[in-house]
């Protein structure tokens, strides 16, 4: 039996994450696996930039294991505001535009990953 798809995001949340890849992580994990790993990746997502340290190298380490942890559930524009944002740390650049992006894309996230919780 295959399990029914990841629900479709509206047309306002369609960049937030990818919906084939998300649909594909389930047909290979199954819904309770996959709803878990986002519980995880919302959990991690608010530890580290919900509010965001305030000092450049911790937010390098927070922004670096959100790249792979979002990535990898297919939050893309979350995983490159995120190393942007580890970037700017890690070259003394100026954090306040990177870490803005980062923390909408963060919001962005935790709200679909809510929404398709609860589906």
């Amino acid at each position: 039996m295959i399990p029914p798809a990841a629900p479709q995001p509206d047309p306002a949340r369609a960049a937030v994450f990818d919906a084939d890849t998300l649909s594909e992580l389930e047909a290979l994990f199954g819904r309770s696996r996959l709803m878990e790993l986002l519980e995880v990746l919302d959990r991690e997502i608010a530890a580290r930039l919900d509010p965001p340290a305030n000092e450049p190298s911790r937010l390098a380490q927070d922004a670096h294991n959100l790249v792979s942890s979002s990535g990898g559930l297919s939050f893309h524009d979350l995983s490159e505001a995120c190393a942007a944002l580890e970037q700017a740390c890690l070259s003394g650049a100026e954090i306040t535009t990177p870490l803005g992006t980062a923390v909408h894309a963060a919001r962005h996230a935790r709200k679909a990953i809510a929404i398709l919780r609860a589906a």
